[in-house]
């Protein structure tokens, strides 16, 4: 079974270290490349009370495994500088974010908009859906289109993302691969 976690509930979990078992920093945010449809690193608190913004960030190369309660790494070392750390990471882009964009069939039907993206808990960062506010009010989540556009106001999927529209998590993870399955993505 598919272990699924939004990108909400990664903010502010430990990174914790394998090899010293201790909690090295807090996620503070999600760096997600919409085109990608990835995770691409996280921007780091420092942990403690009052404790601020870390200057390092964590490149999802340098992550050991995504999970429920905590970001696992190898080590501490694994925290990379602004200056070293691939360009997604050193330097977030800000106008790109996904949340609060329209998703739109490629028809021109409002499925929703987007209030956060699911993420398939382990390794890689891999984004698998979007959690949605639905047009008639409530949530849902969708699996992860192929994207036709992204613009950073609206997301542009095919007709066939309506027949997918899940009401949990659960029901997303059994949806992403009937729903991969039709389109023909591996």
């Amino acid at each position: 079974m598919k272990l699924l976690v939004t990108g909400s509930s990664i903010r502010g979990l430990p990174v914790v270290s394998i090899a010293e078992g201790e909690d090295v920093a807090e996620v503070r945010d999600i760096i997600y490349h919409a085109e990608a449809g990835a995770v691409v690193g996280f921007t780091l608190n420092k942990r403690g009370m009052l404790a601020g913004r870390l200057k390092q960030g964590l490149p999802i190369e340098q992550v050991h495994a995504v999970g429920r309660d905590a970001v696992m790494i190898d080590d501490g070392s694994q925290l990379v500088a602004p200056e070293d750390a691939p360009e997604a990471v050193g330097s977030p882009e800000t106008e790109r974010d996904v949340i609060g964009n329209d998703v739109l069939t490629e028809s021109g039907v409002s499925v929703g908009a987007v209030t956060d993206v699911v993420v398939l808990a382990g390794r890689g960062g891999q984004v698998v859906g979007y959690q949605i506010k639905l047009p008639g009010g409530g949530e849902g989540y969708i699996p992860l289109p192929v994207q036709l556009a992204v613009s950073g106001a609206a997301l542009v999927v095919p007709d066939v993302t309506r027949d997918f529209v899940c009401n949990d998590l659960v029901g997303l993870g059994a949806a992403v691969d009937e729903f991969r399955a039709r389109l023909g993505i591996a």
